[in-house]
């Protein structure tokens, strides 16, 4: 994990912006879609946003958790192989879609041109940032800032454009930032037996 040596400038500025203006946030409700990895199958493990705050992501710096996901599950899978586009590299480990209901109270739509006016932000801008050049020099980059000062604001995660398919919707949630959000995984039991199958056994002596 690489962590932020130098935050962004516009951290103090965005909190005090998100802070100012509370009818940003809004009510989202839907159903997220993530292409997830075998090892950590629970449910308790899918919903943590642990992975991201220890690895950072495009819209959260090491250190904070958050659950990403996409409206589509096609744009899900498309979001899945950004890691491997980026590095040139082939992930043939196996994966599962997972689908999660959501109801989240104080979401951040920057899929709205007023909210990145707002901001003074542009989608080019925010697609094209180098989230991962910067964050592996110790800085913190625009989009992680954002988040990073809506969390602080209280805010439940934010709608965003996807940066690997045009038109793509993808929903990123804070975890734990708003009590009255729910997140719950679609046939979530079948996952949990799945766990409960892959967990090793103990070996018991001769």
């Amino acid at each position: 994990m690489t962590t932020a040596k130098h935050s962004h400038p516009r951290f103090t500025e965005l909190l005090d912006l998100f802070r100012a203006h509370p009818d940003w946030f809004a009510l989202w409700s839907g159903t997220s879609f993530r292409f997830q990895t075998v090892d950590y199958p629970a449910p308790k493990d899918v919903l943590s946003g642990e992975g991201a705050r220890r690895r950072g992501g495009r819209w959260n710096r090491p250190g904070i958790s958050a659950l990403y996901g996409s409206t589509t599950d096609t744009t899900a899978l498309e979001e899945c192989k950004a890691h491997d586009r980026y590095y040139g590299v082939e992930t043939k480990s196996p994966r599962i879609l997972v689908a999660i209901d959501i109801e989240l109270t104080r979401m951040l739509d920057l899929t709205s041109p007023a909210a990145r006016r707002a901001l003074g932000v542009t989608l080019t801008e925010l697609g094209a940032e180098d989230w991962r050049k910067l964050q592996a020099a110790g800085k913190e980059s625009l989009t992680q800032v954002i988040g990073r000062a809506a969390a602080a604001a209280g805010g439940s995660g934010l709608i965003v454009r996807s940066a690997e398919v045009h038109l793509g919707i993808n929903v990123v949630v804070f975890p734990g930032v708003c009590s009255g959000d729910r997140l719950e995984i679609v046939e979530g039991d079948k996952l949990a037996q799945l766990a409960k199958r892959a967990k090793p056994t103990k070996r018991t002596k001769a």
